[in-house]
Order: C-alpha cells, then structure tokens, then sequence
C-alpha cells in the first residue's frame, strides 16, 4: 500500500469520525420520532466555577457542545450589564476552564446559539435601545472563537425590536449553511444561506411566528433523510417546554413553518429553560438536549436529556 493511498484512508477515517462524533452530527433517523422519544427526566450534572462571570443585567442563553483537542466541553452564551460572553466548561473535570468575551457595549447581549462544524453562530445584540444586533459566525476549530473575531458578520438594523437578534440556528447543508434567526421574543424568524468559505450571506425568508408559539430562548435546526426542522425551547407553566417545528424538505429551501409537536421536561435543581438551551446528536445518533440554571454561581447546574 503507497503511502499516498494509505494518507487517503486515514483522511477518509477522520472526516467519517468527525461526521459522526459526539457534538458533530446534526442528523437523526426520524427526527418526530427521536423528539418524541426523549426522556423528560434529567441527568443532572454539578460543575464547579471559579470563573468571575458577569452577571449583572444578563443571565445564560444557549448552550451547545463541541469537542477540543479529545475533550467534550459545553459551550455556553451569556449577556451581562457590559459585555456579550461564552463561558466553556470541561465536562470531563468538571469544572469551568474559559471565559471569552465576544463584544462590549452596546452588543452587551449574546443570545441562543448553535454549533454546526466547524462553526459556532451567535447573535450578539443592543438589549436596551433594541434596534441593532451583529449575527456571527465563528469557527472554533481554528481558535476565531477564542480570539472572539467572527469569520463572518451578518449586521441586522431596524426598528424596536424588529431586528435584534435572541436565538440563533444552523445547519450544515450539501454545499453551505441555513442560518435561523429570532428577534424580540422569536416573533419573527429570518432565513440566511451562508458560505463561510466566500464569506458571503443571502436572506431567504421573513417568517412571523403565530401567536401561541413560544418566546424561545433558543432555536436549534437539525435534519433527517427527508426534511429540516427547528426546536424551540421556552418555559411554561414552570416547566422546560420544547417545541418541534416543521422548517422545510431538504433540497430547495421551501418553507413550510409548522408546529408538529411538543414535549414538556422537568428541569432539576434551578435548572430553566428560559436559560442556557441547545441540542445536540451523540455519536449513536441519538437526540440530546442540553439545559442550564439562569445565572452563573460557583457551583453551575446541568441539566442532560437523552432520547431513550
């Protein structure tokens, strides 16, 4: 076997295992049926923080987890009185080892978020005038996260609360990216396509959300062999609530924007799902949801559900 062959394979190898990993795979079997399957009842998680986290003015936003350099850390987003944050956490010690301030004054608010490899999009916005946000892209593989420098940068402006930007999505398509993104409350959702790799964005669609839809605090798309779809997490009636949303078929984005299920979750010591939300696939192709406690304290609180 040539050495050339053989650096095929191992390529080959990585890219499947990079497809596949835990954190890495948007993809499920049947997504109504992985949703449907999940488990309301938690695993809960205790992470000990020594990390001054802002909290003044802000709370967490979204979560989502990744893996760096062998290790599975959680991701999570957090506004404050000063600055727009995410805070990394090292599941297998334990404990909160990050700290990265993404903007400052006035982008004071970072918003849900969502991880789509290599990219991480966050919307970072005005929370107080309500009248200007910055959707980014980052990619955490080559350290734009760490260095809080946005590949790409999608600026919204607008009226009072018609353009900010609360919860974010994306979703690793053939040949580029669909980006979701929520304003005030998620009463409308705009439609992006992204090619990070000419650094270009398209608007695709405007959707107004009917009036019995949640105010999510995060919105995370994920697929199966036949159509796109988006989880909207939100609280109600003091319990976790997510809900499953009917986004498109795959191939040409064609929205159909129907709400096809929900499923209520009982959150555990102080965890909130008008806190820190994200889902994630394993590496069995199974549907995980990730939850926080709202605000930031020495000990930090997790929340894991996993479909049965």
């Amino acid at each position: 076997m040539g050495q050339q062959h053989t650096f095929k394979i191992l390529f080959l190898i990585v890219h499947i295992w990079l497809a596949t990993s835990s954190g890495f795979s948007q993809s499920v079997a049947n997504v109504p049926k992985a949703f449907k399957a999940l488990n309301s009842e938690p695993e809960v998680i205790l992470i000990n923080n020594k990390i001054k986290v802002p909290s003044e003015s802000g709370h967490f936003q979204g979560v989502q987890l990744i893996e760096k350099k062998g290790t599975e850390k959680l991701l999570i987003s957090g506004s404050s009185l000063t600055k727009a944050y995410v805070l990394q956490i090292n599941l297998k010690k334990r404990k909160t080892d990050k700290l990265i301030t993404l903007m400052t004054d006035p982008y004071r608010h970072a918003g849900g978020i969502q991880v789509s490899e290599p990219f991480m999009v966050v919307g970072i916005e005005d929370n107080i005038l309500k009248t200007t946000s910055k959707v980014c892209l980052y990619n955490y593989r080559n350290n734009a996260l760490y260095r809080s420098q946005p590949n790409i940068i999608i600026e919204r402006d607008g009226q009072s609360k018609q353009k900010t930007a609360g919860a974010t999505g994306l979703l690793a398509l053939d040949s580029n990216y669909l980006a979701i993104v929520a304003n005030w409350d998620s009463r409308n959702w705009d439609f992006y396509q992204i090619d990070p790799k000419k650094g270009e964005h398209e608007f695709l669609y405007s959707y107004t959300a009917p009036t019995d839809w949640g105010s999510y605090q995060s919105i995370n798309l994920i697929k199966d062999g036949s159509a796109i779809y988006a989880i909207g997490f939100h609280k109600k009636d003091l319990a976790g609530q997510a809900d499953l949303i009917l986004v498109s078929k795959l191939g040409s984005f064609k929205p159909i924007m129907e709400k096809v299920d929900a499923k209520t979750f009982n959150c555990k010591k102080g965890v909130d799902f008008n806190a820190a939300v994200g889902l994630q696939v394993d590496s069995k192709g199974k549907l995980v949801i990730w939850s926080t406690q709202v605000d930031p304290g020495r000990k930090i609180t997790v929340n894991r559900f996993i479909q049965k």
